[in-house]
């Protein structure tokens, strides 16, 4: 038998199978379908506030999502104790990233002449 034709008669074989199966496997699968309607008034806000916020969590809400809680970042958020101000976040960063040097950092930075 000729080789060339040999691999004809499988590839058609194949296909036919394919074709086959395929179509019995998405006529088994039934399809899934979601439908939920989502209204908003000017009831569903608190406010003026951060609108947008309110109802994106209310729409998580709805449909399961739960937002992940926002950790405080104690180097932005930072509050002098003296006067109670809000520390500068950039100068609290820098100040935070020098008290926590190591030897090697130190050395590195006398080298950037």
């Amino acid at each position: 038998m000729n080789v060339k034709v040999f691999k004809k008669l499988i590839k058609e074989a194949v296909a036919e199978a394919v074709r086959e199966e395929l179509t019995e496997i998405l006529s088994q699968k039934p399809q899934l379908t979601e439908s939920k309607t989502a209204t908003f008034t000017s009831a569903n806000v608190a406010g003026g506030a951060n609108i947008r916020e309110q109802l994106h969590s209310q729409m998580g809400a709805m449909f399961g999502y739960q937002q992940p809680q926002r950790n405080d970042l104690k180097v932005i958020d930072a509050v002098d104790p003296s006067t109670g101000d809000k520390v500068n976040p950039y100068l609290a960063f820098i100040n935070d990233a020098a008290n926590n040097m190591t030897a090697q950092d130190r050395s590195g930075l006398r080298q950037l002449d």
